[in-house]
C-alpha cells in the first residue's frame, strides 16, 4: 500500500502508523554521494519529488512468507500431519471398539429397595407415636403403642376359662375312674352270680332244691352280667366326656394365646433396619386393623433396577461384575448382576398391550435388571432408594 504525505516544510506522518516497516523508495544514482545528497534535499523544506512510502501490513507479511515458503511444501506438511493423525487413530480404533463392546449401559437406572408399611392388626387408641418422619430407625426398637387394657382384660378372662376347662377334665377324669370302679364291683357280683346259677343247675338235676329258688338265681345271673355291661358303657362315656374336656381346655389354652398375641399387638416394633416416611398416625387416633400407618424404607439391603434395551442382553448372564456411576455422589460402586428378569416391564403394567387386537408398533423393550452393590460399600447407608445410577456391565 503507497502512502503520500506532502506538506508545505515539514514531513509529518499521520496518527496510527507508528511502528511500521517504513521505507523511502526515491531514485537515485549509482554513486553513493549522489544517494545522500537526496537524503539531504529530502530533508529540506518544500515538496518531496519522486518519492513514496511503502507501508508492510499483515496481508503484505503473508504475501512475502508466501513467497518465501513454495506450496508443495506446505501440502508436504499437510498430508504428514493428515497421515500421522489416521495412523494414530488406526492404532487406537481397535482397542477403543474392543472396549465399547466389553460392556453394556443405560442411564435408565435407579437404586431399589424395601419399603415396609407397618400397619395395626387390632382395634385400639394410639397412646405413643416414638418416630418421626426421616427419622433412622433400628429393627425390633419400638415405635407405636395402642391403649392395652381391653386386651390385658381379655387375656384375664381367658386364662380363667382355662383353668374352669382344666378343672372340668380333672371331674370328668374321677368320673372315669368311678365308672371302672363300678364296672370291677358289677363284675365281681356277676361271677357269684354265675357261680351260683351253675350250682343250682347242678342240684336241680339232682332234684335237691326247687325250681323255684333255680329260677331265682338264674335271673340274678343275668341281671349280675346285664350290670356288667351297663358299667363299662357309663365308663366309655366317661371316657369321652374326658375327650370334650380336654378339647375345651385346648380352646381355652387357643383363646388365651390369641388374647396374648392381641396384648402383644398393641406394641408396633420396627420389622428392619430403616428410615421412616409418610406417618400418617397420631396420639389419640383409633386406628383399625390393617390401616397404615407408617413407611420404613430398608437400608440393609438395597439394589440397582436397571432397565436395558433388550438388544442389550444378548451377552448378559448372571453373575457378571458391573460397576454402578451414582450421579448424587459423583462416585463408583461395585456390584454385579444378581438376576435377569422374566419379563420386559409392559408385561406387569396395568394395562398390558394386546398386539394382536389392533394396529401392531414394534418397539424396543426394556426389561429390568437387578444389580446386587457388593457388601460394606455403603457403611454409612447414604444410599437412599430412587437415585439416578448409571451402571455398566462388563460383558467379558
Amino acid at each position: 500500500m503507497d502512502n503520500s504525505v506532502e506538506t508545505n516544510g515539514l514531513k509529518q506522518f499521520a496518527d496510527g502508523e507508528n511502528h511500521r516497516d517504513l521505507r523511502i523508495a526515491a531514485d537515485t544514482s549509482a554513486s553513493d554521494r549522489e544517494h545522500s545528497d537526496d537524503r539531504l534535499e529530502a530533508l529540506k523544506p518544500g515538496p518531496i519529488a519522486n518519492s513514496h512510502i511503502e507501508v508492510l501490513t499483515d496481508g503484505n507479511l503473508q504475501e512475502r512468507s508466501s513467497i518465501d515458503d513454495p506450496w508443495y511444501k506446505r501440502g508436504l506438511r499437510r498430508n504428514l500431519l493428515i497421515g500421522l493423525v489416521l495412523l494414530a487413530i488406526g492404532a487406537i480404533a481397535p482397542y477403543a471398539w474392543n472396549y465399547l463392546q466389553s460392556y453394556q449401559s443405560t442411564d435408565d437406572a435407579q437404586i431399589d429397595g424395601h419399603i415396609d408399611p407397618l400397619s395395626s392388626r387390632i382395634d385400639g387408641t394410639v397412646i405413643a407415636v416414638h418416630a418421626e418422619d426421616d427419622d433412622r430407625v433400628s429393627k425390633g426398637e419400638l415405635i407405636v403403642e395402642i391403649d392395652p387394657r381391653d386386651f390385658e382384660v381379655a387375656v384375664e378372662q381367658a386364662r380363667a376359662r382355662l383353668k374352669l376347662s382344666l378343672a372340668q377334665v380333672a371331674s370328668a377324669k374321677q368320673d372315669y375312674a368311678a365308672a371302672l370302679a363300678n364296672i370291677r364291683q358289677s363284675d365281681a357280683e356277676n361271677f357269684r352270680a354265675q357261680r351260683d346259677a351253675r350250682r343250682y343247675a347242678s342240684l336241680l338235676d339232682q332234684n335237691v332244691v326247687a325250681v323255684g329258688q333255680y329260677d331265682q338265681y338264674i335271673a340274678n345271673a343275668r341281671v349280675g352280667s346285664a350290670k356288667v355291661d351297663s358299667d363299662r358303657e357309663a365308663a366309655g362315656s366317661s371316657l369321652k366326656v374326658i375327650g370334650a374336656r380336654e378339647a375345651d381346655t385346648d380352646a381355652a389354652q387357643a383363646a388365651l394365646d390369641q388374647a396374648l398375641l392381641n396384648l402383644s399387638y398393641t406394641k408396633i416394633y420396627a420389622p428392619a433396619n430403616g428410615i421412616v416416611g409418610k406417618r400418617g398416625v397420631q396420639l389419640g387416633s383409633r386406628i383399625q386393623p390393617g390401616q397404615t400407618l407408617m413407611f420404613v424404607t430398608e437400608t440393609d439391603a438395597i439394589w440397582v433396577t436397571a432397565n436395558f434395551k433388550e438388544t442389550q442382553l444378548a451377552r448378559m448372564h448372571r453373575g457378571q461384575p458391573a460397576t454402578i456411576r451414582i450421579d448424587t455422589f459423583g462416585r463408583d460402586y461395585r456390584g454385579y448382576v444378581e438376576n435377569m428378569p422374566g419379563a420386559s416391564g409392559d408385561r406387569f403394567s396395568l394395562l398390558p398391550p394386546e398386539n394382536a387386537t389392533g394396529n401392531y408398533v414394534k418397539v424396543v423393550q426394556r426389561l429390568p435388571v437387578r444389580v446386587r452393590l457388593n457388601q460394606g460399600q455403603d457403611p454409612e447407608h447414604r444410599l437412599r432408594l430412587g437415585m439416578s445410577v448409571v451402571p455398566k456391565v462388563w460383558l467379558k
